[in-house]
């Protein structure tokens, strides 16, 4: 009886108390990951205050990563959403500064300087930039946000036949193909 008993504690302690001494590590990439997750909730949710507490949150945790253009596009995605563009402009900005090769950072921030009625401004800005291949899909956008449709989608054209193989081209080209449908 009393063998049964050393036994059944030791079989307690083997199975279950790794448990008791697990690895207490915190993963601030995985945390960010679910705070940004829960910002997209409180956003479907209509509870901007929340969603925009979530994508600082996630922000603060990953600072440094390429994981968190996606977190300062949510949150500047809410900005918009309950009438602050002026408040999404950097978070848009942050975005294409961090992940150069998504066309989709470039074309909120395009939409955004629309909003904030500083699209010619942005783009002699962007024209005058010539460091840069990259700032032309800019000055293509802000010609099509600006009206002049034909000749943004010329110089996004010029930028696909010049650099074909970044990842970024796949996305211009999509977009072109929505954009001449329209025409």
């Amino acid at each position: 009886m009393y063998l049964k008993k050393i036994f059944i504690i030791l079989f307690c302690l083997f199975f279950y108390g790794r448990y008791c001494f697990a690895n207490q590590t915190i993963e601030a990439e995985n945390n960010a990951f679910r705070h940004n997750n829960q910002g997209i909730l409180y956003l479907k949710e209509k509870y901007y205050f929340g969603a925009i507490k979530e994508f600082k949150i996630a922000i603060d945790l990953l600072p440094n990563s390429q994981a968190t253009a996606v977190y300062y596009s949510n949150l500047g995605r809410t900005y918009e959403e309950i009438g602050y563009p002026e408040l999404a402009r950097p978070c848009f900005e942050k975005a294409v500064s961090i992940n150069v090769l998504c066309f989709d950072y470039y074309l909120k921030l395009a939409q955004n300087y629309k909003k904030l009625d500083i699209v010619n401004e942005k783009l002699l800005e962007f024209q005058n930039k010539t460091d840069s291949p990259l700032s032309q899909i800019m000055v293509g956008l802000l010609f099509i946000q600006k009206g002049d449709v034909s000749t943004g989608v010329t110089v996004l054209d010029d930028f696909c036949d010049k650099e074909p193989n970044l990842l970024i081209t796949i996305g211009i080209k999509e977009y072109l193909s929505q954009i001449t449908k329209t025409l």
